[in-house]
């Protein structure tokens, strides 16, 4: 046993260079395990870096393509709502003014309270009006009784036919004059033109009122509007007597009709102004409320009904859906129709196709996907 370590000795003092020998043992080992573990790593990396056989590579062409979860969408004949996005308007509202010069004597309403048409609202004093009125009347007696005498002498040939054109005259003047002082003393009584609620008061008791001066704003419940403006490409799809579906952004939906639409464009905007009329019969809906008008045209379409979040943006500011075609991720555009709660529709797919649901996101045009269908509801994935 000796005779053989005395053998190993020899050859390895033999085989190994000099530097190696001057080291201490223990580096010497510690550098043998480094070398042994750089020429495993070494001896690993060549082996995957050889060329792979043609059955290899195709494993590895497979184990790169994405897989994406598609469902398969059939068209179905839907309306073809066209939104707007508008706001209510009363289709009747005005500032009631003063037509006189006076002071307020008695206000007979207050703000909220639901008027009737002709009723008085603001009432000015009447001062002198009162007296020249009534000296206005006698004067029309006096001009009617000397029209009648000058009548009768001229039937007896002792007036002639000026001076019963001139009788004629005094009196129709007389007339005007009590007219118009007739119409001042009405004036003074203010009165709201239409039925409707007061919604803003603009004179207190005591305050002098010029001609033009605003009494109060009334503003009929009935008929209410939805206004909105819709674009030159689908104008031609809106016409009067159309059925509306209008949601207000308080929360409420009306139904409505189309009253009205605009024979020429704004010309900023190239879009059509448009008028609903909907019901107001409790007077609840409000003048201003942001809503969204849903027109529903006279026709039907094809359409696919989606989850929102499958829709994709692209670059170009366009918006679609990927769908798988042959083995192939393609985008296409759509138009979106109608939207709710329980997902939206959109035009623009063929009758049937394969729209991508899950990974749309992670996979671009024309590359290839393998395609996973989307289990039917009650069937498990």
């Amino acid at each position: 046993m000796a005779e053989f370590k005395q053998f190993v000795d020899r050859l390895y003092a033999r085989v190994m260079p000099g530097f190696w020998l001057c080291m201490k043992p223990k580096f010497q080992w510690a550098l043998g395990i480094a070398i042994c573990v750089a020429l495993y790593l070494a001896t690993g990396l060549f082996r995957y870096v050889l060329p792979h056989s043609g059955a290899a590579q195709a494993d590895i062409t497979i184990a790169q393509t994405p897989t994406v979860r598609v469902a398969r969408l059939v068209a179905t004949p839907h309306e073809a709502l066209i939104t707007v996005r508008g706001r209510t308007e009363a289709l009747h509202q005005v500032d009631v003014r003063a037509e006189v010069d006076g002071v307020v004597a008695v206000l007979h309403f207050e703000k909220g309270d639901r008027v009737k048409a002709g009723q008085v609202l603001c009432e000015l004093k009447v001062n002198d009006r009162g007296a020249k009125a009534m000296q206005a009347e006698a004067q029309v007696a006096q001009a009617q009784k000397e029209l009648e005498v000058a009548r009768e002498l001229f039937k007896e040939g002792f007036r002639s036919k000026t001076q019963m054109a001139q009788a004629q005259s005094a009196y129709e003047v007389a007339r005007a004059g009590a007219s118009t002082m007739n119409i001042q003393l009405a004036d003074t009584k203010i009165k709201a033109p239409f039925g409707g609620v007061v919604d803003e008061r603009y004179a207190n008791l005591g305050d002098y009122m010029q001609v033009g001066n605003k009494c109060a704003m009334v503003v009929a419940p009935e008929p209410f509007l939805a206004v909105g403006t819709v674009s030159e490409d689908v104008v031609g799809q809106v016409a009067p007597g159309n059925k509306v579906r209008v949601k207000l952004v308080t929360g409420e939906t009306v139904e409505g009709t189309v009253r009205f639409v605009a024979t020429h464009a704004d010309a900023t905007t190239r879009t059509f102004r448009i008028e609903v009329e909907i019901p107001n019969p409790d007077a609840k809906l409000k003048s201003g409320v942001s809503a969204d008008i849903m027109i529903i045209p006279n026709r039907l379409i094809p359409a696919h009904k989606i989850s929102s979040g499958i829709l994709v943006l692209e670059d170009t500011g366009v918006v679609g859906v990927r769908v798988v075609q042959k083995g192939i991720a393609r985008f296409v555009p759509v138009q979106v129709i109608s939207d709710g709660p329980d997902g939206m529709w959109i035009a623009g797919l063929p009758p049937v196709v394969d729209v991508i649901v899950v990974g749309q996101e992670f996979v671009g045009n024309g590359q290839r996907v393998k395609a996973v269908y989307e289990p039917k509801p009650g069937k498990a994935s």
